[in-house]
């Protein structure tokens, strides 16, 4: 099944390869989706080179889309106060995304012999990753301590505060709340109930045990969609379609209205006491600051990429609340801004501000009505969701990893789920 040194069958034997891949090794090393993309483009583009077909076929939505935010982004280094990190950020953005729709695009020519192989190997990946997590949870994360070299004690020295070991393989866990919707289908489409429930099971087990909150939210409202695009495919497009346009251009309107008068305590002491985790605290101040920011350059933002360096961000807090006993207490210390914002359509509107925010928002509106086209599985609309959840909550917007991972992740729900057009 794995020899991919056939020539005409090379690209398909590698969409079969990573399928297999992609969860296991996003466990232990979520980087590595980057690695995993460029093998699998390489090889797509090597097996064109060997065939000598040039012709390729990439909707021209896409290029329209790309082309706008491109051209937007790089007038926001005319403003911004670093030109620098925009520059250096656009030529490796457009490398991915380039190389990402030419992978998008040649999913039309894999045969339906190697689907049913990718549909296979998607399954065994995510069967294998099941378990390894299994193994995972029950012996304190072993694997995980064994390849990173830490001993118990460095996990729990009291010392430096410990090393939060389960955090290494969260990424992991999220990666198989957007990928066990086109597994399912494989199980549910050949009859295996039993299997279906089992991973379902399992993977909501596992979301829970290893506290990915982000995840929970993403695999419910995923299952909303799914089950709507099983009854009405084409409705659900168009209401998830709205409702991502209304998120993107209402999001930091929402976050001011609902938190923009509180102070950092009353964030903290009203978390603290809905028992949220710290996590999703320090998320809420995030983008309290952040919408601060984007009042302060509502139309053109402060430049892209520049959520990092955000005048103010790199500033450290400390979060006191009140506890049970009604003493203090230092709930955690962090940077207002660390990295980018943990939301994706304020990050857009913090770097590329309100006329950036309506090109992703449209543009963005116009790719997702397309999972109402005949031959979109409803599968794929979990995974859509998936990611969109991920990407209001955790990832940033410009993260490499991530892009080349929902490239992959898109790829291989629409293989794996396609049917005839």
């Amino acid at each position: 099944m794995f020899n991919i040194w056939r020539d005409k069958d090379l690209g398909e034997q590698a969409f079969i390869v990573i399928g297999f891949l992609i969860l296991p090794v996003a466990l232990f090393s979520s980087k590595a989706m980057a690695p995993l993309f460029i093998f699998l483009v390489l090889t797509l583009i090597g097996r064109r080179i060997w065939q000598k077909n040039f012709q390729i076929s990439v909707p021209k939505l896409s290029i329209i889309a790309f082309i706008h935010l491109l051209i937007w982004a790089g007038l926001s280094q005319l403003w911004t106060f670093d030109a620098a990190l925009s520059s250096k950020l656009i030529p490796s953005l457009l490398a991915l995304f380039a190389f990402g729709l030419f992978m998008v695009a040649e999913i039309g020519s894999i045969g339906p012999s190697s689907q049913e192989k990718i549909k296979s190997a998607l399954a065994l990946g995510a069967g294998l990753a099941i378990v390894l997590l299994l193994f995972e949870s029950v012996t304190g994360s072993w694997l995980t301590r064994m390849g990173r070299g830490l001993t118990w004690l460095d996990v729990i020295n009291p010392s430096t505060g410990g090393v939060n070991i389960e955090a290494y393989v969260k990424n992991g866990v999220a990666l198989l709340s957007v990928l066990i919707w086109p597994v399912l289908s494989k199980m549910w489409d050949r009859r295996l109930k039993i299997g279906a429930a089992v991973f379902l099971i399992c993977t909501l087990y596992l979301i829970y045990r290893f506290s990915a909150s982000t995840a929970l939210i993403a695999f419910f409202t995923s299952a909303l969609g799914v089950g709507l695009a099983l009854y009405r495919k084409k409705f659900a497009a168009h209401l998830i379609a709205g409702v991502f346009a209304v998120l993107v251009l209402a999001m930091p309107f929402g976050v001011q209205q609902s938190i923009g008068d509180k102070t950092l305590t009353q964030i903290g002491q009203t978390g603290y006491e809905m028992k949220l985790p710290n996590s999703a605290i320090n998320r809420l101040i995030i983008w309290q600051f952040a919408t601060e920011k984007i009042i302060e350059k509502p139309f053109t933002g402060w430049g892209m990429n520049t959520a990092r360096q955000i005048p103010g961000g790199n500033e450290k807090y400390t979060l006191t609340v009140k506890n049970s006993a009604g003493h203090d207490q230092v709930l955690f210390k962090e940077f207002y801004v660390p990295l980018h914002t943990h939301n994706q359509a304020i990050q857009i509107w913090l770097e590329l501000g309100a006329i950036g925010a309506i090109f992703v928002a449209v543009f963005g509106c116009l790719f997702i009505r397309k999972l109402s086209q005949k031959h979109i599985d409803p599968a794929v609309f979990g995974v859509v969701i998936s990611i969109l959840a991920f990407n209001f909550l955790s990832f940033g917007a410009w993260q490499s990893w991530w892009i080349a991972t929902q490239f992959l992740c898109l790829s291989l729900a629409l293989v794996a789920t396609k049917r005839g057009r």
